[in-house]
């Protein structure tokens, strides 16, 4: 940026030269003021527009996306214990000693670390599924298996229920 002149040393000219340069230049700042002071505002608003969910706003809960808040309980902790009452046996469902379908679900042949085959595969997890349809009911057992590499690396397939 230039320095500030001396004033006394410029002739009338030059200082008329200046102050119209001045003059619009001030015209300049007044309006990207007037600009700056409309985006800010405008900012704002949409700052506010984001920060609204169901919980502060006329919003349904549907519109809050996977951003939103923890459903907070209105029970306060210790008032009464958790499960069913006391004396009660419960239910579940047991498995069967002889399922109607079993599927393995079993590692891959060879070790992708050392390329080995994979031998003596054994049983680590069982779970049974029970479909129910209107007539009967078929039982699917899955069984995990798992093999050990010589190299050391365990080896098996997650399933997922």
């Amino acid at each position: 940026m230039d320095e500030l002149p001396d004033l006394d040393r410029l002739s009338v000219a030059e200082k008329d030269g200046l102050i119209c340069e001045l003059w619009s230049l001030r015209a300049l700042v007044w309006q990207l003021s007037e600009q700056v002071a409309a985006l800010t505002s405008k900012v704002a608003e949409l700052e506010g527009r984001l920060a609204q969910n169901s919980r502060n706003s006329s919003k349904p809960s549907s519109s809050d996306g996977l951003n939103r808040p923890k459903p907070k309980s209105q029970r306060k902790a210790g008032q009464k214990p958790t499960g069913g009452q006391k004396g009660h046996p419960g239910h579940t469902l047991r498995k069967v000693a002889h399922p109607d379908q079993i599927e393995a679900h079993g590692p891959p042949r060879y070790c992708d670390a050392c390329d080995r085959p994979l031998i003596d595969a054994v049983v680590v997890e069982t779970r049974q599924v029970f479909d129910i349809s209107a007539q009967h009911h078929v039982v699917t057992e899955h069984q995990v298996f798992e093999a050990r590499c010589s190299c050391g690396k365990v080896h098996s397939l997650t399933v997922s229920n």
